[in-house]
């Protein structure tokens, strides 16, 4: 018998009670580790497996993975190894079989990669992650189940690190430590040798930082990876993890913001921008951060060279001036001094900076008010514009698009905006949009009645069925003249355009130069006219010599004379006098012309219509319309494509007679207006809507056609002022009041109108940074609601002696100035001069008059000033609840000390505030309001009355409860009564826009005086919502941007606590702290006496 069966023969008894599988298992091993061990190497071995097996509960499930794994690894790890190998397996089965035994499967995958020499750091690795709860157990065993497939990406230590994360994970989340261990292989696989490094220290400081992060990163980190050039990405992991450490959770949204936008530029770019952002980092790893993930929008607005210098800028602000919070600022884009710097060395211009400007420029030439807004504004309208990148009008206002940037001059720029706005001035102030039927032009006779019935005819013998309704516009009845309507529109805008251009350049001759030069920049910019079909060519060069370009004419030789007779057709427009008629006509003779040419492409296979430059004699034609003839054999129509016109010059911008028409007899029939023809009907307006070239509706599915025509014509009579249509009432009937936008106007409805929201933007003033958040904050102006009367009538009763004592000091105040007044005949001062006279004209006989005394009468008071009032939702808090958390004892309280009373006495006390409820601090605000008022209109002093309150910086409420100019009446009367608490105290953007009111306001004296009843607080008013030093500094420096108005500010507050922040926030400025909050109403008034007086 051999010793293996020997030894199967001996353990058999003690292997039995394990399973019937387990004797077999180790008859199996120990017959393949015969051949390699001595019999006392085999004894041990198999001694080893049973002791294995005996060590804890279930561990023979160990004792049977050690017995199966044996035979493939002795080879490798001799008798000595094995004996090393099974005895960390014992090790760990004292913690858990189950860790025991996958540690002994995966050995021999394992040491396929890693040494014998690193089965115990590999060991002791997944050791470290049990800590003897079953959640521990199962992520150990993990570990020894994926760690094979590690090793095949990362090396044993950097593996140990990887584990260092998971250890760090499972303190926080064992699920999430698992789901990024099962992950891991799969992730270190997919990332290339010199990334997995890079991606493993970033993720240790991921975890440390914000351990929630580490499954994002996990999941996204290797494609955000992907798109950056692989020699940088260490560079920029390793910066990643500099600024995780230093701002903590923020910093994994930073690397993958970061990441994205470099992603977004050309890959050769990426070394410089890594590079750059490095040498931020010496001083502040976030700004680097910050400038990467800016880098993509400041590369839109700046050249390389200017960009390098807007770069230094932001450099220098940490290298030179040490203000690393400035420089995060800067390169965040959350700094005036950013904006204004690209402002400086870009060439783009933006419409927001001029728009001021352009709207004079626009009045100037058109002798009335203009309108300038953003071409994005009307496309948000919904009312056929659909491009914000063109500027356009719709009849009554400009719109440009929001920045222009088509010359690498900052100035030429400027003047690119003066041309699209004397363009579109042109088109109003000359008539573009003021085409009447059957009306001749200064050289054209009318045609269009003639066009009409030729049409009619034309269509009744094709079988083509008639109009379903008459023409709503001159425009559409024009262009339904003709059958191809893409055509005659687009050579109706050629030659009205002509015109425009013509006209302007010839009574505007400042313009003239830079519109030349436009001209020429479009003429350059034109499609291939020889990629295009005959009919569309036709056009394009019809619209090369409206740009002042013949010579640029490309047009087959043989067609010449249809080419001419356009040209001398295009020129009758640029005549002095020539109309908008004149303009109808001409685009209809071209139309003639455009239609006998077919739309097929050239050249044609016998060189028939190769194009050509054009001839001098075609250049020389004279203005002329066309006469008949007869042009050249053309090819069979089977040949022809489908017309379309070529693109417009851009400064030309979109040109939309059938729909400005329309909107303007919507309108005129809104106002109550008559013309031929009646009220317009539905019908009427669908048939214009779908047979317009100027919409793109038809390119929608057909499906969605009458649904997006209907809503298109609501957003039509929303526009002109009309009600919406009867689908539309019942839907808001049903669904209440969806107008939540700002600004939004429904129409009238049945039930409160919605508030009329008006939006305004400021900066926000970063202390750390010492600069501006440019327009961070957005404040919506909005008029208060009303109550009743009775809060401010109940007040003038209660406070009757008070208000009585406060109008007659008011009375007393002193005027601010004195006005001569001369020529009396009676007065306080006897007028020299006019004395003289007196003498002179009387010796003359010249019949003289008396008036030679002067008096100086007391005038109007010039004082104007706006209260601001807190109306957070802290000014709900009762007074007496105050007065308590404010005081040490209870002297206030009336409760005598003994028990047997004090049910007795809750019961009184309860009893008397259901008659009287007790007053909060917004209450004392309002009478405060109420008896102010009643001074000031004794005296006359203007004022205005406002309260703030809202949620974060894109919310701030601003309540009119009364405006400067406003008078005072039962409506705001009724306002003041309804003032409510509602959520945050926002100061600085609040005081901005009060100084902007003020500001505004024409008066000698200005005062501001906010009444709070605590310190600035708002989300997001600061890092987070423990800091106070942001609101603080943000509220001062708005205080002195009034102050450098010339306007007096003044900050009352009922917190007792006032006194350590306002010495901080006022500074030199004036405030009180009013200790007695009841007292709030008396004091009120005599503050702003004495202010005023001052």
């Amino acid at each position: 018998m051999s010793i293996a069966d020997d030894l199967t023969t001996r353990y058999a008894a003690d292997l039995r009670g394990f399973g019937a599988a387990l004797p077999d298992d180790f008859a199996t091993g120990v017959r393949g580790m015969a051949a390699y061990l001595s019999d006392a190497d085999l004894e041990a071995w198999s001694r080893s497996g049973v002791e294995l097996a005996n060590s804890s509960l279930r561990a023979w499930e160990a004792a049977a993975e050690y017995f199966r794994a044996s035979p493939a690894l002795v080879d490798r790890l001799g008798a000595e190894g094995i004996a090393r190998w099974v005895g960390l397996a014992t090790e760990l089965s004292s913690r858990s079989s189950l860790i025991a035994a996958q540690f002994l499967k995966s050995t021999p995958e394992a040491l396929e990669v890693i040494q014998p020499d690193d089965l115990e750091e590999w060991s002791q690795q997944g050791d470290r992650l049990c800590r003897g709860n079953w959640k521990s157990i199962a992520l150990s065993q993990l570990y020894f189940q994926v760690s094979p497939s590690l090793f095949r990406s990362l090396s044993l230590v950097s593996v140990g690190r990887l584990v260092d994360i998971i250890d760090q994970l499972t303190e926080r989340s064992y699920e999430l430590a698992t789901t990024a261990l099962e992950g891991s292989a799969q992730i270190f696989a997919g990332l290339s040798g010199q990334d997995r490094e890079p991606f493993l220290r970033f993720a240790r400081a991921v975890t440390r930082a914000s351990w929630a992060d580490t499954r994002l990163y996990f999941e996204r980190g290797p494609r955000l990876l992907e798109r950056i050039d692989p020699p940088q990405r260490a560079k920029f992991l390793d910066l990643a993890g500099r600024v995780t450490t230093e701002v903590g959770r923020q910093g994994f949204p930073l690397f993958s913001d970061a990441a994205e936008a470099i992603g977004g530029m050309a890959v050769e770019q990426h070394a410089a921008y890594i590079e750059f952002a490095s040498r931020i980092a010496a001083g502040s790893p976030t700004a680097a951060m910050e400038y990467l993930k800016s880098a993509t929008f400041v590369a839109s607005r700046l050249n390389p060279d200017q960009r390098s210098l807007w770069e230094q800028e932001g450099l220098e602000i940490i290298t030179v001036e040490k203000n690393p919070e400035g420089a995060e600022a800067y390169f965040r884009l959350e700094s005036t001094r950013a904006e204004e710097r690209m402002r400086a060395l870009s060439t783009r211009v933006e419409l927001s900076s001029i728009n001021q400007m352009l709207r004079m420029y626009a009045k100037a030439l058109s002798g009335e008010p203009v309108s300038v807004q953003s071409a994005e504004e009307l496309v948000d309208r919904g009312i056929g514009w659909v491009t914000e990148s063109r500027p356009t009008t719709e009849g009554s206002s400009i719109y440009l698009p929001p920045y222009v940037a088509t010359f690498d001059e900052q100035e030429a720029n400027f003047q690119v905006y003066k041309v699209f706005t004397t363009h579109q001035t042109g088109r109003m102030e000359f008539g573009s949009f003021d085409y009447e039927w059957d009306t001749p032009g200064a050289y054209v006779a009318a045609t269009g009645p003639r066009r009409e019935v030729s049409a009619a005819v034309r269509r009744e013998a094709m079988g083509v069925p008639a109009a379903k309704a008459e023409a709503v516009t001159a425009v559409q009845r024009l262009f339904n003249c003709f059958d191809d309507r893409t055509l005659i529109a687009g050579l109706f805008t050629v030659v009205e355009d002509t015109r425009i251009d013509t006209v302007i350049a010839r009574e505007y001759s400042g313009i003239r130069r830079w519109l030349r030069r436009l001209q020429e920049h479009e003429i350059g910019q034109r499609p291939k006219v020889e990629e295009m079909a005959l009919r569309q060519a036709f056009v394009e060069n019809l619209l090369r010599a409206s740009l002042g370009k013949p010579e640029a004419i490309r047009w087959p030789v043989i067609l010449r004379e249809y080419m001419a007779q356009g040209i001398a057709a295009l020129r009758m427009v640029e005549q002095r006098g020539a109309t908008v008629q004149d303009s109808a006509e001409v685009a209809g003779a071209l139309y003639d012309i455009a239609a006998s040419i077919p739309n097929v492409r050239a050249p044609m296979p016998d060189g028939k219509f190769d194009f050509e430059g054009a001839t001098q004699e075609m250049l020389d034609v004279l203005p002329s319309m066309p006469g008949g003839g007869e042009g050249p054999d053309m090819p069979g129509n089977s040949q022809e494509v489908t017309f379309e016109n070529p693109p417009q010059p851009d400064f030309r911008g979109d040109f939309k007679p059938e729909l400005v028409q329309l909107m303007a007899k919507l309108k005129l029939q809104q106002e109550g207006g008559t013309e031929a023809g009646g009220a317009l009907t539905k019908e009427q307006l669908l048939e214009l809507l779908q047979n317009s070239t100027e919409l793109s509706i038809a390119e929608l599915a057909e499906g969605d056609i009458d649904e997006s025509l209907g809503m298109f014509l609501d957003n039509l009579q929303k526009d002109a002022g009309m009600p919406a249509s009867d689908k539309k009432k019942s839907d808001k009937k049903d669904g209440g009041d969806d107008s939540d936008g700002p600004g939004e106007d429904e129409g009238p409805s049945e039930g409160e109108l919605p508030v009329e929201i008006k939006w305004f933007y400021y900066d926000e003033w970063d202390f750390r940074a010492s600069d501006y958040r440019p327009r961070w904050t957005r404040v919506g102006e909005r008029i208060s609601a009303e109550g009743d009367r009775e809060f401010y009538e109940e007040t003038l009763r209660r406070h009757h002696g008070l208000v009585m004592e406060t109008r007659k000091q008011f009375e007393m105040m002193r005027p601010e100035s004195f006005k001569k007044i001369k020529r009396l005949e009676d007065g306080d001062e006897l007028d020299t001069d006019l004395a003289i006279e007196f003498h002179v004209d009387k010796k003359a006989g010249a019949g003289p008059t008396q008036r030679i005394y002067n008096r100086r009468n007391k005038i109007e008071r010039d004082v104007a000033v706006a209260f601001l009032l807190d109306m957070s939702a802290s000014t709900d808090e009762e007074i007496e609840k105050q007065k308590v958390k404010h005081s040490k004892d209870d002297d206030d309280d009336d409760f005598d000390g003994d028990p047997r009373r004090y049910f007795q006495w809750l019961a009184a006390r309860r009893a008397q505030a259901l008659v009287e409820p007790p007053k909060r601090i917004i209450d004392l605000e309002k009478e405060s309001t109420v008896l102010i008022v009643e001074a000031l209109e004794a005296i006359g002093d203007a004022y205005g009355i406002f309260g703030f309150s809202g949620y974060g910086r894109d919310n701030v409420e601003y309540h009119v409860i009364k405006d400067l100019e406003e008078q005072m009446s039962d409506r705001v009367q009724r306002r003041i009564s309804k003032i409510e608490p509602i959520r945050s105290t926002r100061m600085g953007p609040a005081i901005r826009h009060t100084i902007h009111k003020l500001d505004e306001y024409d008066a000698k004296v200005k005062i501001l005086i906010l009444v709070s009843d605590g310190r600035p607080q708002d989300h997001g008013y600061g890092r987070d919502r423990t800091e106070k030093e942001y609101a603080v500094h943000d509220t001062k420096q708005a205080l002195v941007e009034a102050k450098r108005l010339g306007i007096t500010p003044f900050l009352i507050t009922v917190d007792k606590e006032g006194h350590d922040y306002l010495k901080q926030m006022c500074d030199d400025i004036g405030y009180e702290v009013v200790d007695d909050i009841e007292s709030l109403p008396r004091r009120l008034p005599t503050l702003y006496r004495h202010l005023a007086a001052d």
